[in-house]
């Protein structure tokens, strides 16, 4: 072997080790971990990505993908097709802290081995590599689930973030999607329900030609938020559309009490709900992570007001349609789109 063949060899050796302890010094201040997605395009396996304090790591059953999400969230995943959630035990902490405190000290020993000048050359081409992967980080990274969603293309279609929406409306392989961004207070969103909303599930809801999606924008007072909840909290027996009707068709005005915990309760007991499993849902705030997570993709997303529709046709092609059009609107938009 030439000498200059073997000082390169040497040199990638040198800085594989030294990068190792540099990222986990990076990654020491929970602020600034990076994101799941960033972790495995540097070279990371999934079930090694490192996650904030507070958020625990899931790998995606159908593609491998790694997110870090909150543990209220984890259930919601897990029925959506994602692996069990990843829990690093103490043993493996540990043999993971002896690894790193071996190729410390073989760091030491080459060090040792090599002279100042390739020293020198080796700590320079290591700054620039550390540097490169703190640049990489996002510097105002927020622990919000929106974020690790986008992070880890948890389940979008059209570029929508469905991950912690409604459950879908329609058969899985419909050729046009239509997702709507709507609040339980919006009074246009309940004309639109009322008046355009039937004529959408019969012509190609039943039809099989729309899948239907609903994600709620919560921006009209806390009762939006709370019945948006307890929707999820009917989900949970099966009721979740059912559940969602009697809310539009009791809406009163905004903030004026038609929609307070004793409202909702009382639409659980006429829905034939179990009462007292929904009320230990709704007052636990079991899903107001998931009503969050929702609001957030809607700010992302809508400018406008609600209700707001994305159709995505087959091909991935996306129209927006604002306010509460008419059904012929809706026809002319999914006709657009070949259907």
């Amino acid at each position: 072997m030439n000498i200059p063949l073997g000082f390169a060899l040497l040199s990638i050796v040198i800085i594989g080790l030294i990068i190792s302890p540099s990222i986990s010094s990076i990654n020491a201040d929970n602020h600034e971990i990076m994101s799941p997605r960033k972790q495995m395009e540097s070279g990371i396996d999934a079930e090694d990505v490192v996650c904030k304090s507070g958020l625990v790591l899931m790998i995606r059953s159908t593609n491998g993908v790694a997110a870090c999400v909150k543990s209220s969230t984890s259930i919601k995943l897990s029925d959506a097709g994602w692996g069990d959630v990843i829990e690093t035990t103490m043993e493996e902490k540990q043999e993971d802290e002896q690894m790193e405190k071996e190729n410390h000290d073989k760091e030491i020993i080459f060090e040792e081995e090599l002279s100042m000048g390739e020293q020198e050359q080796m700590d320079e081409n290591s700054n620039k590599t550390i540097i490169q992967l703190e640049e990489e980080i996002s510097a105002g990274e927020e622990d919000t689930m929106s974020e690790e969603s986008t992070q880890a293309d948890v389940f979008t279609i059209g570029g929508i973030d469905l991950s912690m929406a409604a459950p879908v409306e329609g058969q899985d392989d419909a050729p046009i999607t239509i997702i709507e961004f709507g609040d339980y207070q919006c009074p246009n969103c309940k004309q639109w329900f009322q008046d355009q909303k039937p004529s959408i599930t019969s012509d190609y809801i039943l039809t099989g030609i729309v899948k239907f999606y609903f994600v709620d924008f919560a921006w009209a007072g806390a009762d939006s938020s709370t019945s948006a909840e307890a929707s999820y909290c009917s989900e949970d027996q099966g009721k979740y559309y059912e559940y969602h009707s009697t809310l539009y068709n009791n809406q009163g005005g905004i903030q004026d009490g038609w929609a307070n915990l004793d409202s909702l309760k009382q639409f659980a007991i006429e829905l034939g709900l179990d009462s007292e499993m929904f009320d230990e849902c709704l007052d636990s705030g079991k899903y107001s992570d998931r009503v969050s997570y929702n609001t957030q993709v809607g700010i992302s997303n809508v400018d406008t007001g609600t209700p707001h529709f994305f159709i995505v046709g087959p091909d991935g092609t996306v129209k927006t349609i604002a306010g509460p059009q008419p059904l012929i609107v809706f026809d002319a938009t999914i006709n657009s789109l070949g259907y």
